[in-house]
């Protein structure tokens, strides 16, 4: 008897189907013709589910790892244990390898995240189907060729978000062309269903449009109680991601709120606690809604911003992206050892050149900034 209990291991259906449906109905009551017609539809449908389910997890991954190996070409996982084994180029050579190859940019939060996606497809099966080939180690070894598809024409933001159990990753990526298409992957189905509809409704309603395409977002938190407090953190980073802000915008800002299908935003419960999450983990801005202002502006440490509906929300992000052009410090005057150099345009104290003249003789003892708020003494120009 074997040991595989996952199935992952043969490609029979555990459920034996008849091969001739219309024979079956003669022979049988219409009940159990109905249901065995029945049986053979869902099969249908499972099987061509995986298999979608199989080539977009690839087609992830490749992403993932592109990113550290742009090179990579093939993959072999260990679908017993259901983790990457090691990547390979175009030309077979293995150019990363399990647990870890030194050096390389394909770091130990990447290969977590592409195990993850691993965990979850496997078990459905269906790897023959998807090109999942026996690798040159013999089972339960696959290699798995990524796709070369043009990836350049895609979009993608990230955020964070608080959850109970800390800062939580958001994720979106909009893929321009094809059939128009709005997912959301979170921590159950009714979450990701009514997320998706709140969201897609607010989105059109607001009158916030992106090209056709797909938009893809995930909430990478298990905890289903983050409720709907998700909502305009979601909904933003898929905008980011379909262009209607910089992706960057995103970034340092906590969004915590609720949306409407008008595309208002809602006051979320806890949201005092929420802050105090994401103000633990570095956030100073925060994006709440109008209704919230008041109990977030009463911590000080922060700088929050009340908004009444998306629109508006998707204002403020782009209003606290300064994007700034690197420019060449200004040059450090000089002076005569000993001579004048003039007051501290901070504390308006007198100071004197050192011996080298190229610094004051108190450099580090302005106690009284006044102006751009550094603690040594600013001269003149």
């Amino acid at each position: 008897m074997s040991n595989d209990i996952t199935g992952l291991h043969t490609e029979k259906p555990r459920i034996p189907l008849a091969a001739n449906h219309a024979a079956l109905a003669v022979q049988t009551d219409p009940i159990t013709a109905a249901l065995s017609h029945a049986t053979e539809d869902a099969y249908f449908n499972v099987k061509r589910a995986r298999t979608v389910l199989l080539r977009n997890a690839t087609e992830y991954v490749a992403r993932l790892v592109r990113q550290a190996l742009p090179e990579a070409a093939v993959i072999t996982v260990d679908t017993e244990e259901k983790e990457l084994h090691a990547v390979l180029d175009r030309d077979g050579k293995t150019i990363w390898y399990a647990p870890a190859t030194p050096a390389s940019d394909l770091h130990d939060g990447l290969v977590d995240d592409i195990n993850d996606l691993l965990a979850d497809a496997i078990p459905f099966g269906g790897l023959v189907g998807a090109g999942w080939k026996v690798a040159d180690q013999g089972e339960p070894f696959r290699t798995v060729p990524l796709p070369t598809g043009n990836f350049a024409a895609r979009r993608a933001a990230a955020t964070s978000f608080p959850t109970p159990e800390g800062m939580a990753t958001v994720t979106a990526e909009f893929t321009p062309g094809g059939t128009p298409a709005f997912q959301i992957t979170g921590p159950n189905s009714q979450f990701s269903r009514e997320a998706r509809d709140r969201i897609r409704a607010a989105i059109v309603n607001s009158d916030l449009e992106w090209k056709p395409g797909t938009l893809r977002i995930v909430a990478h938190w298990t905890v289903v109680r983050t409720g709907s407090s998700s909502d305009l953190t979601l909904a933003c980073t898929a905008l980011a991601a379909a262009g209607a802000i910089d992706p960057a915008a995103l970034n340092g800002v906590a969004l915590i709120g609720e949306l409407g299908l008008d595309g208002r935003v809602r006051p979320v419960r806890d949201v005092t606690d929420a802050v105090r999450t994401a103000q633990a983990a570095g956030c100073r801005k925060f994006i709440v809604a109008a209704d919230d202002f008041e109990e977030v502006s009463r911590n000080e440490a922060i700088t929050p911003v009340g908004v009444s509906d998306l629109a508006a929300a998707l204002g403020f992000l782009e209003e606290m992206h300064e994007p700034t052009t690197p420019t060449e410090p200004a040059a450090r005057p000089k002076g005569t050892p000993g001579q004048d150099a003039g007051p501290c345009v901070q504390c308006d104290r007198q100071l004197i050149w050192d011996g080298t003249g190229k610094s004051v003789n108190d450099e580090y003892l302005c106690y009284a900034p006044r102006r751009s708020g550094k603690a040594v003494h600013v001269l003149a120009k």
